[in-house]
C-alpha cells in the first residue's frame, strides 16, 4: 500500500472535501471518458467522469509521484460503468475506480514522476439545455515529451505517419492542411478588412470557472463590443459565435470544435483571426494578460505584438508578454492569428474587474486599436 503524502491543490472553481463526512445528496458516476488533448502547449490526458449530482473531490499524490487518488464522497458507480480504463501509455498507465461504503476512489497510475503542477482537477456544472451533466475533470500533463502535438503542416499533402507514403502499413492521418495561398490583406486601414473574432468556449463548454462567472460569458461580451467597434470603422466582422453556443455541436471533441472555428475564418477568407480567452490557474494570486502567436506566417508575431501593446494600456493587470504557442487555432487558420488571454478568472480581483462594463469596453477598444496599428504597419 503506497503512502499518500502530498495534497494536490484543486482549481479555484472547486472546494476541497471536508475532513468529515458531508451530508450531501448521493451522486452516481454514470459515464467515464478518457481522451488525449494535444492542442495545448503541453499535451495532456483528460479523464471526464459524468456524475448525477455535485461532488466535492479530495485528491492525493503519493510520495513516489506515480499514484494519484481522487476521492468522491457519497458517490457510487452505476451499473454498467467499467472499473478500469487506459489512456495514452506515455501519460497514463491505468485508471481504476474503487467503490467504498461512503465514497468512490479514482486511482490513477502514471509512468512518469509527477508533481502537483502536472495535475489539474476541476468541476463543470450541469448544462441541461445542451444535455451535459455534472462532470469531474482530471487533467494529467505529458511528462514524457513524446505525445505528438498538432504542428504546422508544410504542404497541402496529408501527413503520412512516419513519412513512408508507399508503406501500406503506415496510417495516413487525415489532418487539416495549411493553405499556402496568402490571400490575406496587409494594406493600411480597417475599412474593408475581413476580421474573424473567436470568443473562446461557449455552449456546452463553459471554459474556466471563477467564483461567480464563466469564461465563455466574458469572452463573448468583449467580442461583441469589439465587433461593434470594428464595424463602425468599416471592417467586415466574422464571428465564430454570437450567442452561447458550441461552434461545431454540443458535447463535441476538442479537435472538431477547434477546427470548426478555423473553418469559419478560412471559409470567409479573413485577413486576421483573433481568439479571445480568459486564463485560469490553480492558485488565486496569479494574474495578467498574455498574447500568443505561432510563426506560421511572417505576420503572426506582429498581430500579437500590436494587440498586446494596446491591451496593456487598457488594464492594470500584470504584463505576461507575447509568447509563442502551438495552439490549434493558431496553426490551422490560413491567415495571421493571435490568441489573447485577458486576465485570470481564478484571480478574485481580476475576475471582478473582468465582469465590469468598463474593462470589457476597454479591452474591446484596445484590440480594435491594435488591429488598426497592425494594418497601419503592414503586419510588421
Amino acid at each position: 500500500m503506497f503512502k499518500k503524502l502530498l495534497l494536490i491543490p484543486i482549481l479555484a472553481i472547486m472546494c476541497i472535501c471536508p475532513l468529515f463526512p458531508v451530508h450531501a445528496a448521493n451522486s452516481t458516476i454514470t459515464n467515464v471518458k478518457v481522451v488525449t488533448r494535444n492542442d495545448a502547449e503541453v499535451p495532456f490526458v483528460r479523464t471526464v467522469l459524468e456524475v448525477t449530482n455535485t461532488v466535492k473531490p479530495k485528491a492525493v499524490l503519493d510520495n513516489t509521484g506515480k499514484y494519484i487518488t481522487i476521492s468522491l464522497p457519497n458517490t457510487q458507480i452505476a451499473d454498467g460503468v467499467a472499473h478500469t480504463y487506459t489512456g495514452d501509455k506515455n501519460v497514463i498507465s491505468q485508471i481504476s475506480l474503487a467503490q467504498h461504503m461512503y465514497a468512490t476512489d479514482i486511482n490513477i497510475r502514471v509512468p512518469q514522476v509527477l508533481n502537483k503542477n502536472d495535475i489539474k482537477i476541476f468541476s463543470l456544472s450541469s448544462d441541461y439545455k445542451n444535455g451535459r451533466p455534472n462532470r469531474i475533470v482530471i487533467d494529467i500533463n505529458d511528462k514524457s515529451g513524446t505525445v505528438k502535438q498538432w504542428r504546422q503542416w508544410q504542404s497541402k499533402q496529408q501527413y503520412q505517419g512516419s513519412g513512408a507514403a508507399d508503406d501500406q502499413n503506415v496510417t495516413a492521418y487525415a489532418v487539416p492542411a495549411y493553405n499556402l495561398n496568402n490571400s490575406y490583406s496587409l494594406t493600411s486601414g480597417l475599412k474593408g478588412k475581413i476580421i474573424c473574432i473567436d470568443p473562446g468556449h461557449g455552449g456546452s463548454d463553459s471554459g474556466a470557472l471563477g467564483a461567480f462567472s464563466k469564461e465563455k460569458d466574458i469572452t463573448l461580451a468583449i467580442s461583441m463590443r469589439l465587433k461593434k467597434l470594428l464595424e463602425q470603422a468599416g471592417a467586415k466582422v466574422i464571428m465564430t459565435r454570437t450567442t452561447d453556443v458550441d461552434v461545431y455541436a454540443p458535447n463535441d471533441g476538442a479537435v472538431e470544435e477547434l477546427q470548426a472555428r478555423c473553418d469559419v475564418a478560412n471559409a470567409a477568407g479573413a485577413d486576421v483571426f483573433v481568439c479571445i480567452h480568459i486564463d485560469s490557474y490553480s492558485t488565486p494570486d496569479v494574474g495578467g494578460v498574455t498574447a500568443y502567436y505561432n510563426n506560421k506566417t511572417p505576420y503572426d508575431l506582429g498581430l500579437a505584438k500590436y494587440i498586446h501593446k494596446e491591451n496593456m494600456k487598457a488594464t492594470a493587470f500584470p504584463d505576461r508578454g507575447v509568447q509563442t504557442a502551438n495552439f490549434y487555432v493558431l496553426l490551422h487558420t490560413n491567415m495571421p492569428a493571435t490568441l489573447v488571454e485577458l486576465g485570470f478568472i481564478s484571480n478574485p480581483s481580476e475576475e471582478k474587474t473582468l465582469n465590469t462594463d468598463a474593462q470589457q469596453q476597454n479591452f474591446a477598444e484596445s484590440i480594435c486599436q491594435g488591429l488598426s496599428d497592425y494594418f497601419q504597419n503592414s503586419g510588421k
